[in-house]
């Protein structure tokens, strides 16, 4: 997973960070506005910034014990104000459940690694700036999904 991050994000970083380690730290979940209230709140993300992705759980691997999770958007910024405005504006009833998943990081940073992602990948819901033509992919475990 993520080839093609990890080499430009090492050519150009002198610490590169790993895409995989992006996707799979601090994973939450929230309710398309059609079920219910949010639920972002309930997370205790308070001020913290960053990176984040949103996901859709596609399907389940009986073979990996694994979810198969599409990327569908990656942002920066406060991760609770950014959240409960894209649980606001953006059209996730097909998803009905969204994933996120949000890593600490400083703007400056954050806002590279973000158009590097959107420089390299398809994401349904970022609009601007999304060249990228790849699909994002990661696999959760049953207990990061729960």
């Amino acid at each position: 997973m993520g080839e093609a991050f990890d080499r430009i994000a090492k050519q150009e970083m002198r610490v590169p960070l790993k895409l995989t380690d992006l996707c799979r730290q601090n994973i939450g979940w929230y309710s398309d506005r059609s079920l219910e209230p949010s639920g972002v709140s309930g997370w205790g993300l308070g001020k913290r910034s960053g990176l984040y992705f949103l996901w859709h759980k596609d399907d389940y691997c009986d073979q990996h014990d694994l979810f198969h999770m599409r990327a569908l958007y990656v942002g920066k910024g406060a991760f609770s104000a950014r959240l409960r405005k894209h649980w606001a504006a953006k059209d996730t009833s097909e998803e009905m459940l969204v994933y996120f998943t949000y890593v600490e990081l400083p703007n400056r940073i954050a806002k590279y690694v973000e158009q590097l992602l959107l420089d390299i990948y398809r994401l349904p819901l970022n609009i601007s700036e999304n060249r990228g033509k790849a699909t994002l992919c990661a696999y959760f475990s049953q207990c990061e999904v729960d």
